[in-house]
């Protein structure tokens, strides 16, 4: 199944939609390849802040219309994100758009929209920033979000302020105090992009000083807390893939993890299994009986259950562990809105506990575990018995 595949149709037909409603907006960076191709894993698109309500609806009614579904979505207070995939012929079509509402950075305003809508050109049949705007918008979002800007920016930010250095210029003189544009124009003039970080802090005041001046600081303020420290708490998403031993699992979850990755929605290619790495597996602790090292985990069922105490151990242990890994571990990588993906969790242990070698009754079990926290979306992998057989060798037909 081929997953990098761009959505391109979805891409032309949004912008086309965008082109004829009159809609101000423009793609801000990496649409040197769009709408074919896209060297991002994502595309961002600045729209008005009263557009942005309209501008959801149509991107949703178009990917609808072009046989889409959103598979994620992300809402913070300065964007909003979505993720499409639409699947022909063993193939997987996708894009992921990130609508920004403007230029925020902590609940405040750093950069006016309308200088940057008001002054767009046509690129390939979309609207695009003015070079000179560019430039600004890299430099002041990385110096902000980041605290460093990307090696593959230093040459473009370079080259399209100073192939436009009296826009350049102007627009600095608009957005900050004269010593900030000043020292701002200097290290890009002399080629120095990496060290606009050294501003960071006297642009933070410069722009904290203009928020506090507006009477819509305080509400922009307390939206940024209410989604930072509340909203956060209900983002991200937890798959688990479960099944027997040679079923195929562990062939879909790759692919499902190779999309995601390429759409920047999870943190990693290789999913998490069991456990995530910060906790360890019980035979993996230090002081644990060598002959558990050396057993061989890929036939789990080669070994006999456990005795009783080594069972109490193993449960009391893995429920912990499991309870301790969602709290502190995998509820931080959900807080930042990814997809977390498991190649089995405890769903595994409530459907066969001798398949780590408990020895208890699955009933007790099952009782124990279902007090964990659940994944959001659980995919058991079936196949049929003589298909494992064949794939496995360690078990009976019977079990």
């Amino acid at each position: 199944m081929e997953t990098d595949l761009i959505a391109s149709d979805l891409i032309k037909q949004f912008f086309n939609v965008l082109n004829s409603k009159r809609i101000r907006y423009a793609v801000m960076r990496n649409y040197e390849l769009l709408p074919e191709a896209n060297d991002s894993k994502d595309i961002d698109v600045l729209v008005s802040p009263n557009d942005i309500t309209k501008v959801v609806v149509l991107l949703k009614e178009t990917a609808a219309n072009n046989g889409y579904q959103l598979i994620w979505k992300n809402k913070l207070d300065y964007l909003e994100g979505f993720v499409f995939v639409k699947i022909e012929s063993n193939k997987v079509y996708s894009i992921k758009f990130d609508i920004f509402n403007g230029f925020k950075w902590r609940g405040c305003n750093y950069l006016d929209h309308n200088i940057i809508l008001d002054s767009t050109s046509v690129y390939n049949g979309f609207n695009v920033p003015h070079k000179a705007h560019e430039s600004i918008i890299m430099i002041i979002y990385y110096v902000l979000y980041a605290k460093k800007i990307k090696r593959k920016y230093l040459e473009p930010i370079y080259n399209n302020a100073n192939d436009n250095i009296e826009e350049f210029k102007r627009v600095n003189y608009v957005l900050f105090k004269k010593n900030i544009a000043d020292g701002i124009i200097k290290l890009v003039q002399e080629n120095k992009i990496e060290y606009l970080v050294t501003l960071r802090r006297r642009l933070i005041v410069e722009i904290l000083k203009k928020n506090f001046r507006s009477e819509s600081i305080l509400k922009n303020f307390f939206k940024h807390i209410k989604v930072e420290f509340y909203d956060r708490r209900r983002l991200g998403t937890m798959l688990a893939f479960s099944g027997p031993d040679g079923a195929g699992k562990s062939t879909l979850v790759d692919v499902v993890m190779e999309l995601f990755f390429s759409l920047g929605i999870t943190k990693s290619s290789v999913p998490h299994h069991f456990l995530t790495s910060n906790i360890p597996s019980l035979h993996k602790l230090p002081g644990a009986p060598t002959k558990y090292a050396k057993q061989d985990y890929t036939k789990p069922y080669q070994t006999e259950p456990a005795g009783l105490l080594s069972s109490i151990i193993r449960t009391v242990y893995y429920y912990m562990a499991f309870l301790i890994d969602r709290v502190f571990f995998i509820s931080k990588e959900m807080r930042s809105n990814q997809i977390v993906v498991f190649d089995r969790y405890y769903t595994d242990m409530i459907t066969d506990p001798s398949r780590i070698r408990l020895s208890f009754k699955k009933t007790i079990i099952q009782r124990i575990f279902k007090t964990l926290p659940s994944p959001n979306f659980t995919f058991v992998v079936v196949a049929d018995k003589k298909l494992i057989l064949n794939r496995k060798d360690e078990l009976s037909e019977e079990k």
